[in-house]
């Protein structure tokens, strides 16, 4: 069959239309039905979108590495009160999101979080996202160097947020401390840290680690690390090198194929590193041979890997209360079920931010918050507060911190009722309080499409949501998925069975039961047992038929023939 040549619909409307409305004088003045769903779907791009419920609006603040001031989130929940409901959505991109929005109402919002310094400026659409960080930034006690003037940078750089505003898909970048993987960086687009490393001299210097070709969807990949060594200076024409090899490499015929990580997994990390450097030449940045002098702008400079760059472990497994780099310092951490916060809740943190904090919050990747800056003597008065109001303060990274898309309540993709599952799983199994302490470190994801806006490939046990058939059509219900995680060279969640919605909760507890009765030992975490003994074992053990395997992308072998396969078919 004869490959397409034409771009996209999509494509030719990026093209067509300007993403930049004037949503008081124009877009408010007009009647909902004579705007055509290609314009409304370019609202993405200031972080808007439809709601499945017709003539209702979702938007997305972009909050560069979740940090929220108290002002800010006092007129965030002033706005949620007014226009949504009363209610807030916390994403796992570190930012929030109001549902229920009228168009007409749409510019008083962006207004009005304009006059506290927030902006929705490519928050959605196929653009660089919100850049995010590890929940820890700036206070981890394995932090390399705090990385939030960096963060900042990527973040505002004016080329990728109000030039590159036509790529192919979505671009995300996170930017983290240390090489851990609590900052995810193997699942994002581009993943940033720093390192350090001995200079001739008897000192040190530190420099920046570069992985790119992440992303999950509807197929995962794992990034792979494109420069062992990045000098400090180079890493914004590195990051702005990427986003433009992506905006000529991206497939724009395709969409579904038109992500980041089919151009790397196509060239491989040295043949994506050639197109990065053929762009800094194109730009101007020289091969002067290696000086040993780190002020020098050079292709030179940067190094690339000769061995595995694996990902460390999280530091993160379970602590309420971490102390901080800064001495007498602390971080308080909050569990925000079902990734739902009160706009009247909000106000509360917002007041104990400035009483027990110094007056900011960070947003998770995890849809929590946390309380930075609480001195040693004021966490058990902040805690007492957080509690008097039914706040949760225990179960990270357990069975109660569990990570939920908003599901068929409000996307037009989902299939599942993915918040009532999350009620169900937290209400049966967080009260059996002795099943989720004996488990231990587990991080459910809930999913309510193949999407992974809830990142259920990378979770110990991810669910996504699907339509079963049945002898009479079809039911709602889960696939189970085990094993996914971001240290090491990342590990790929993997199909063990499917599940109607209505038998979730007894089939996640018997999945949680074989572990406990099988695993080696009381050291083995849930997930690393998943890996040890294989879907098809699992599988067996709950008297399931084995489900196909994903391609396992730790080294990213093997998907070229998968991807060269399914795009001839589409075309």
């Amino acid at each position: 069959m004869k490959a397409k040549t034409e771009l996209t619909a999509v494509e030719r409307d990026k093209l067509a239309i300007s993403p930049d409305f004037d949503f008081k004088n124009d877009i408010a003045a007009r009647p909902l039905e004579t705007i055509p769903p290609n314009v409304l779907a370019l609202f993405k791009w200031t972080g808007i979108y439809q709601q499945l419920q017709r003539g209702f609006f979702m938007m997305r603040l972009r909050i560069p590495g979740g940090r929220v001031t108290a002002d800010q989130l006092d007129r965030i929940a002033d706005l949620g009160d007014r226009y949504a409901q009363g209610e807030l959505c916390l994403t796992t991109r570190q930012t929030f999101q109001f549902h229920w929005l009228r168009k007409d109402d749409l510019w008083k919002v962006l207004e009005s979080v304009a006059e506290v310094g927030l902006d929705t400026k490519n928050a959605c659409g196929d653009v660089v996202r919100n850049v995010v960080t590890c929940p820890l930034q700036g206070v981890c006690p394995h932090e390399v160097q705090d990385v939030r003037a960096m963060l900042e940078t990527l973040a505002n750089d004016p080329e990728m947020k109000d030039q590159q505003r036509n790529l192919p898909r979505k671009h995300k970048i996170a930017v983290n401390g240390c090489g851990r993987a609590c900052g995810l960086t193997l699942m994002n687009c581009q993943g940033w840290f720093p390192v350090r490393r001995p200079t001739p001299g008897g000192g040190e210097e530190i420099g920046w680690r570069w992985y790119a070709g992440g992303g999950l969807g509807a197929r995962p990949f794992m990034a792979q690390c494109i420069y062992a060594w990045v000098p400090e200076n180079m890493v914004l024409p590195v990051a702005r090198a990427c986003v433009e090899v992506f905006r000529r490499l991206g497939d724009r015929r395709v969409r579904a194929f038109a992500r980041l990580k089919i151009v790397v997994d196509k060239l491989g990390a040295a043949g994506f590193a050639d197109e990065v450097e053929k762009v800094l030449r194109e730009r101007g940045f020289p091969s002067l041979g290696k000086t040993g002098d780190s002020t020098v702008q050079a292709l030179d400079a940067l190094e690339r890997p000769t061995g595995a760059m694996d990902i460390a472990p999280s530091y993160l497994d379970g602590q309420a209360v971490l102390p901080q780099r800064q001495a007498g310092y602390n971080t308080v951490r909050v569990l925000i079920p079902r990734a739902e916060l009160g706009c009247q809740q909000a106000r509360l943190l917002a007041r104990w931010a400035r009483d027990y904090g110094n007056g900011t919050l960070m947003l998770t990747t995890r849809q929590n918050l946390q309380f930075p800056f609480v001195t040693d003597a004021s966490v058990a008065l902040l805690q007492a507060q957080l509690r008097a109001a039914g706040f949760l303060l225990e179960g990270f990274e357990q069975l109660p911190d569990v990570v939920a898309c908003v599901g068929t309540t409000m996307c037009n993709l989902a299939v599942a009722d993915t918040p009532n599952a999350c009620r169900r799983l937290r209400e049966a199994l967080t009260a059996d309080r002795a099943l989720w302490e004996a488990v231990g470190p587990l991080r459910i994801h809930l999913n309510g499409c193949p999407n992974s806006c809830a990142q259920h490939w990378i979770a110990d046990l991810g669910l996504r949501g699907m339509r079963r058939r049945t002898a009479t059509g079809s039911e709602e219900g889960f696939q189970i998925c085990l094993g996914g995680d971001q240290e090491g060279a990342g590990h790929i969640a993997q199909p063990v069975c499917e599940t109607a919605a209505a038998a979730l909760v007894p089939t996640v507890r018997r999945v949680l039961e074989l572990y406990l009765a099988k695993r080696s030992s009381a050291q083995e975490l849930f997930g690393a047992f998943a890996r040890r003994v294989g879907p098809a074992q699992y599988a067996a053990w709950l008297g399931a038929p084995a489900l196909p395997a994903e391609p396992v992308n730790e080294t990213n072998q093997g998907l070229q023939a998968t991807f060269k396969n399914a795009v001839a078919d589409a075309e």
